[in-house]
């Protein structure tokens, strides 16, 4: 005998499985935001030193660390595997499952004069990726600022 089940039931328990293994699968949680325009070209340059992020191939998988995940600069060249979180907010995550690999090619300075939920996301102990547009775009709705994330190393 086949059970089937509606989508929505069905999408909901992969959701919650997958957000269940997350932690088990060294999974830990972050927020993201987005800088750079569309074609991420304000994300040239950056406190690791990479210069034109296109031509040394790094393209538009990248983002500014915040001041705990950067680590005074020696995560610059490391790759981290984020999705966003849908099982926190599934109005703006595109797909509950869907990751974007990107590189640490920049330093996100705290703000100390905001407060750690609303505006100094960069601020310690915080971890936080403020990602380029394009990758941002590619797991949340761009329009939205501020979504939950799971990211691993």
């Amino acid at each position: 005998m086949v059970i089937v089940l509606p989508y929505s039931i069905a999408f909901l328990f992969i959701t919650l499985l997958q957000t269940l293994n997350a932690e088990s699968e060294g999974w830990q949680s972050a927020h993201a935001t987005f800088y750079g325009g569309t074609d991420a070209s304000g994300t040239m340059g950056g406190a690791c030193g990479y210069g034109n992020l296109y031509s040394e191939g790094y393209g538009t998988n990248t983002a500014a660390l915040s001041t705990i995940l950067f680590n005074h600069g020696l995560t610059c060249g490391a790759c981290y595997e984020i999705r966003c979180n849908f099982h926190d907010d599934p109005k703006w995550c595109l797909l509950s499952s869907a990751t974007i690999t990107i590189t640490a090619t920049n330093f996100c300075p705290p703000n100390y004069a905001l407060s750690n939920n609303n505006g100094g996301w960069c601020n310690p102990p915080l971890h936080h990726f403020d990602l380029s547009q394009p990758a941002f775009s590619r797991i949340a709705e761009y329009h939205v600022g501020i979504v939950p994330i799971l990211f691993r190393r």
